[in-house]
């Protein structure tokens, strides 16, 4: 087995792993998830659950160790802002869903549409899964086609948002610029940024 190295995350001692079928909802009606379908009252709420729980908090100990420099809390001395990038894509792929049904949203921000579907398939590409589909012949198509629902190795999704929501920041607000202890980093505005 080839090791490699990894960029440090302060969530890899909440990482566990394990098997799970996954459900398609594509070959039969039955397999459906309860986050598919059009966009209503229970599965938005549903999707907002998965990661709709704001800022995760760090130590500085831990800031400090990061590939990718983050700022500290105003109203929380020694602790920094980061939110794990499931919880981004998992923002970014709702809104993507919300906005492709006819009922979706109609003010939605082409930008921000475009920013999810690559920030998406960056994320697809970096975790690579790499869980073999098989082909099943379906008399009823006359067909052999991918099947989804299959084993797969997954980390822990509830381990994962169990640790970010016990290190929830409550007082982080964006608008205060805080001098930071380990150097500060500003970006000049960039034209059209939307965040």
């Amino acid at each position: 087995m080839k090791t490699h190295n990894t960029v440090f995350s302060p969530a890899l001692s909440a990482v566990r792993y394990k098997n799970l079928v996954s459900t398609a909802g594509i070959a039969s009606l039955h397999d459906t998830s309860p986050y598919q379908g059009p966009p209503s009252e229970y599965n938005n709420q549903l999707w907002e659950d998965l990661y709709q729980f704001g800022i995760t908090r760090i130590p500085m100990s831990e800031a400090t160790q990061l590939a990718n420099r983050t700022v500290p809390i105003s109203d929380d001395p020694g602790y920094y802002a980061v939110t794990l990038d499931v919880f981004h894509q998992l923002h970014c792929l709702n809104m993507i869903r919300q906005t492709v049904w006819p009922t979706g949203p109609m003010d939605f921000n082409p930008i921000h549409v475009d920013h999810c579907i690559d920030s998406i398939r960056q994320s697809l590409m970096c975790s690579s899964d790499i869980t073999p589909i098989p082909y099943i012949w379906f008399t009823e198509y006359q067909e052999a086609l991918p099947v989804t629902n299959v084993l797969r190795t997954c980390r822990d999704f509830d381990v994962l948002r169990d640790w970010a929501q016990e290190r929830q920041s409550f007082t982080f607000n964006s608008t205060i610029y805080v001098d930071d202890p380990l150097g500060n980093v500003l970006i000049e505005p960039i034209d059209n940024m939307v965040v």
